[in-house]
Order: C-alpha cells, then structure tokens, then sequence
C-alpha cells in the first residue's frame, strides 16, 4: 500500500480510539476537561488534566489534512479558545518538510518528546508463543474493574500521572465499546503479569495498552501478548496492524520480532497560550 495512504489509515484507528479514551465516558471527560474536535480536516484532541503529547495534541497535519496556514490557523484558534496550548503532531517523512517551516514561523518549537509507528501488512497469523504458566483471558464487562486496575499499575510503574484516569478511561471503554475493543490480561499462575488491548477501525487493528509488570518481565509474555492480538485481529478480518513506541526501546524490538517494522516518527511541536 501507498505510504501515505497506509498512514492515514493508521492515524484514523489511532484518534477513533483516542477519541473512545477521552470522550467515550461523559463523566470522565467532564472531570479532567477533556474534548475531541475536527478542525481542517486534523483531529484536535485536548485535556485540561494532562495537557501533554500522549492526549493533547492535533493528528494528522499534512496527511489527513493539508499542511498549510488556513488549516495551522484553525487548529491555533482552536487551542486558544480553550485557553490551552497547540501541539501539532507531525508525521515525518510523510508529511511535507514545507510543515516544519511553516509550524516555525507560526511561532510553534519542536518537543523532546517522539514516538515511533510500527505496522504489520500481513495475510498469515503470527505464530503461537508458549510462556510457561501463562494464559490470557478476555476481558468482559464483568471483569472490566480488573483490567483498569491493571493499567493503573502499569501507568503508575511508568512515573507519570496518568494511572487513575486510565484505570476509569479502560474500564469504561471496555463497557460502551464492546464490538470495538478487545481487552485482554495476560496471567501467570491466575496472577495478572499485564495488559494488552487491540481497537478496531476499518482496515486496521491498533494494538494499544501492551505492558508488563516489572517482577513478570523477560519470560516473553508481551510477545505472546502481541501475538494474540494480532490473531485477534485476523479473525476479525484486518490485516493491517499498528502499535507505537517511545522510541528503540524493548517493546520496539518485541514488535519488531513479531513482524511488525517502523513506518514513521511522530514528533511534537508546540506553541504555550498568549
């Protein structure tokens, strides 16, 4: 497939299901001042609790949309109306070098901040990776407390804020979107060892929430994690599957060694309120 064309098929999954995240539960969203908008055609995501590159940015400047001034200008009123900064998410080497100029001159500067974009094109399932011990269960609305839980633990091991507000967000996606996300927790001897979610969007399977706990690491359970949703997918007709990275980082070389390759490094830049 085109690069630019699987790109965007990439970052419709990646804010259909940050939209689900954010918005999906009224409550939530009303609590942390989060919203969802379009505006040129980018998707602007916003949180007034956690106004940092992971939920408050705009997708798809220069892919879903042009990378030009009218639309860099409706997503700057945009964030000014809210009285938040702008972040634009850029898509490099698929979004045109005439976008870095452009956020530049508009007074935007580039964050440390990086993600990498990993895809798998593939007709055949990943083959099965046996852990000794391990089973991964799929998670109900019954057992939906648990898996929120579990993310919690994993948001909270990672040092940043962020561990209530997923704990709520994925127990509540798993409620109001059962034919979307697939939840799942990986155990090891009964004991939850981590997470791993997959979201549906046509086309593609974004593999999201793939973590596990420190004292359960090295055994290979993130692989067979990866690969059970991968299988997931396939058994719901996609064929396309995405995950992202922090950077070249283990989960990176997990991806990797389950057929997965990087296709892009988003980056950030971002310009504070007047």
């Amino acid at each position: 497939m085109d690069r630019r064309a699987l790109v965007r098929l990439l970052q419709r999954n990646e804010t259909s299901s940050m939209s689900a995240l954010l918005v999906g539960s009224p409550a939530l969203a009303r609590r942390h001042g989060n919203a969802v908008a379009r505006r040129g055609g980018v998707v602007c995501s916003s949180s007034r609790a956690f106004p940092m590159p992971l939920l408050h940015r705009a997708i798809g400047f220069g892919t879903l949309a042009p990378a030009d001034r009218a639309t860099l200008d409706a997503i700057v009123r945009h964030y000014a109306r809210l009285g938040l900064p702008a972040r634009v998410e850029l898509a490099e080497g698929t979004a045109p070098a005439s976008a870095v100029r452009l956020l530049e001159r508009a007074g935007f500067t580039r964050e440390r901040a990086l993600h990498h974009v990993h895809v798998l094109e593939s007709d055949r399932q990943p083959p099965v990776v046996s852990v000794p011990g391990l089973t991964i269960e799929r998670v109900t609305a019954r057992t939906a407390k648990a898996f929120g839980m579990a993310n919690r633990v994993g948001f909270e091991a990672d040092g940043t804020p962020l561990g209530e507000f997923f704990d709520r967000a994925s127990a509540a996606g798993v409620r109001a979107f059962p034919d979307r996300l697939v939840a799942l927790l990986p155990r090891i001897g009964g004991e939850i060892a981590g997470t791993g979610a997959l979201w549906l969007s046509p086309r593609v399977a974004g593999l999201y929430s793939g973590s596990v706990f420190e004292r359960f690491r090295g055994r290979g359970i993130q692989s067979a994690v990866i690969a059970e949703r991968i299988r997931i997918g396939y058994a719901r007709r996609r064929r396309i599957f995405s995950s992202q990275t922090d950077g070249d980082n283990p989960s990176a070389h997990n991806l990797h060694d389950m057929g997965l390759r990087h296709l892009y490094t988003s980056s950030y830049y971002v310009k504070p309120t007047a």
